[in-house]
């Protein structure tokens, strides 16, 4: 219970409560309406709180949580993190990985879309109890290599264990080629045909700077250096001088993807193109703020019709794992976004671009996933719109009905 409920399925309830059972919900509404009439195993009155669904992350890179770097050009850092990653064993991915659940589960996340290199966050997001996409991400910009880069990753993800976890079946595959200006538009056409044949969705990160719309015009610019500065093969790359959604368009490799992340550098063809496809775009604002980049026009996305959502990046490149930090830097640069459907961003949308038909609402026979947010203190009432005031704090995490967090009484 709470002095308000907001399910997204429906409007703000006062004085609302939900009933679950079995890790699934019952019954959401008035409390006087969903009190059951025989008494119940557990009951928790949160008081003068906003409970809402569990928060969905659509975009993270978890393993990159043990990760610290300072706001610069995206290709300084992209130099500097695969010099430390790649002499990094299996357990610091984990350890990592791990500490990136922790900090989810204490911002009111209880699902994630994880790009992962080594496939350790599955273990990480099972153990805490969470659910979520682990995309098994793939790189390789010579197109006669496509084939064995995919048939590589494909053998680690079969060999890779079923993590039961806390929740059964909580944490699922997927495929993330990791940009036009990192993988072939050949590795994009066969994880978009593997993917189709397993049911796996598929994300990629797509127009996030200038540098990638510089580098598929000429094949030039930073980016290239940063191929240079890691023994990168541009073999065999051929410079399309199209933009990244035409890029992938142009031998079909965008209708193969579910997630398009970061989006930045995109204009209203690109965004035909997208919705054409049904590819949902993933806003991180606060990732473009670090790296300086122009964010998205969020504001004339929503009037084009596409479908949004929202992720954090990772702790290398953002300050938190906070979605509601997320939505509050989204509300500076689109004004004009209502809460509700700010709301639907950090939750629904997410979840549905993620393949979770049952997450992201509270509803009956949903998943009993939800936080409770404390808004700033005052003495009058309060709405939906306080869970993103910046002085809200999520006190309580629960996914599958458990407690997977919570902040001490007192």
């Amino acid at each position: 219970m709470a002095d308000l409920v907001c399910p997204v399925a429906g409007p703000p309830i006062r004085r609302g409560a939900v009933l679950t059972s079995s890790g699934r919900v019952l019954a959401v509404g008035e409390e006087a309406f969903v009190r059951p009439a025989e008494p119940v195993a557990e009951e928790r009155d949160f008081g003068r709180a906003i409970l809402i669904p569990g928060l969905v992350n659509a975009h993270t890179h978890l393993e990159l949580s043990g990760l610290k770097r300072k706001p610069g050009p995206m290709e300084d850092w992209i130099i500097s993190l695969v010099r430390e990653m790649r002499g990094w064993p299996a357990h610091l991915f984990l350890a990592s990985a791990q500490i990136g659940a922790a900090a989810s589960l204490a911002a009111g996340v209880t699902c994630v879309g994880d790009v992962s290199t080594s496939g350790e966050s599955a273990t990480a997001i099972a153990g805490a109890g969470m659910r979520g996409v682990v995309f098994h991400e793939m790189l390789g910009l010579d197109p006669a290599r496509a084939d064995e880069v995919l048939a590589e990753k494909m053998k680690a993800c079969d060999l890779f264990p079923e993590y039961k976890g806390l929740i059964p079946d909580a944490v699922r595959h997927g495929l993330s080629p990791h940009a036009p200006y990192s993988a072939s538009l050949a590795l994009y056409r066969a994880v978009r045909d593997e993917a189709r044949s397993r049911g796996w969705p598929v994300a990629t990160h797509l127009g996030e700077s200038m540098h990638e719309v510089e580098f598929l015009q000429d094949g030039g610019g930073a980016l290239a250096r940063v191929h240079h500065e890691l023994n990168g093969q541009l073999h065999g790359f051929k410079p399309s001088g199209l933009r990244p959604a035409a890029h992938l368009d142009l031998t079909g490799a965008l209708g193969g993807l579910t997630l398009a992340v970061h989006a930045n550098q995109t204009n209203p063809e690109d965004w035909t193109l997208l919705r054409k496809n049904r590819v949902c775009v993933c806003l991180c604002p606060r990732s473009a703020r670090f790296f300086e980049h122009p964010f998205a026009d969020a504001a004339r996305m929503r009037e084009a019709g596409l479908e949004l959502c929202l992720g954090t990046d990772s702790l290398a490149s953002s300050p938190s794992l906070s979605l509601l930090d997320e939505a509050r830097a989204l509300r500076e640069a689109d004004v004009e976004i209502g809460d509700s459907e700010l709301l639907d961003m950090c939750t629904r949308a997410g979840a549905e671009a993620l393949g979770f038909d049952n997450l992201g609402v509270l509803k009956p026979g949903g998943a009993a996933d939800f936080c409770v947010v404390c808004p700033p203190r005052g003495t009058g009432g309060f709405n939906l719109g306080d869970v993103f005031d910046p002085g809200a704090f999520v006190v309580c995490t629960v996914t599958n009905g458990e407690v997977r967090y919570e902040v001490p009484s007192g």
